[in-house]
């Protein structure tokens, strides 16, 4: 199965129990598939989006809100769990819903996306950790990394996490 064969679409209520079956299964544990479901709970979500294939659902990635404090105090998005079942990894889904996010959350108008993952994979994407500079998060590190959607948007300060990171 490739990205080609996969329908990339906005999550359904009713598809929430094989969305946390494929973020668990991705990440080996459920600690993920929590703060999925925390998330969804709080209605911190910008986004839920599903790789859909013959299969059932595949792959699944969300946005999330992240408050900032500084004085353009907007809110910006961050990405997690972004999660593909591990029998399609390395075809082209979490590519493909990477991108469909990155197009949607531009759309609509939020200014910069953060995502804590590996550089070399999100890099490709625009991802850097030089897009963090000036943003203070509870995170940090070459993980911790930046995609700027618009110029326009907060250029520094205290990046707050909704409380599913914290429980």
């Amino acid at each position: 199965m490739s990205a080609g064969q996969v329908a990339i679409a906005t999550a359904s209520d009713g598809e929430f129990p094989a969305i946390g079956a494929v973020i668990e299964a991705a990440f080996g544990q459920a600690d993920e598939r929590r703060i999925f479901e925390d998330l969804f709970a709080d209605d911190d979500l910008f986004l839920s989006l599903v790789a859909r294939g013959e299969e059932g659902i595949l792959g699944h990635l969300a946005a999330f809100r992240i408050d900032v404090a500084g004085p353009d105090d907007r809110p910006v998005a961050g990405i997690a769990p972004a999660s593909v079942h591990p029998h399609c990894q390395r075809q082209g889904i979490g590519s493909a819903l990477m991108k469909e996010a990155v197009a949607r959350l531009r759309t609509m108008g939020l200014s910069r996306v953060f995502i804590l993952g590996d550089p070399d994979y999100y890099g490709r994407f625009g991802f850097s950790v030089d897009a963090t500079a000036g943003f203070s998060a509870a995170f940090g590190g070459p993980a911790f990394q930046a995609l700027e959607l618009t110029p326009d948007g907060p250029s520094f300060g205290q990046l707050y996490y909704p409380s599913a990171f914290e429980r």
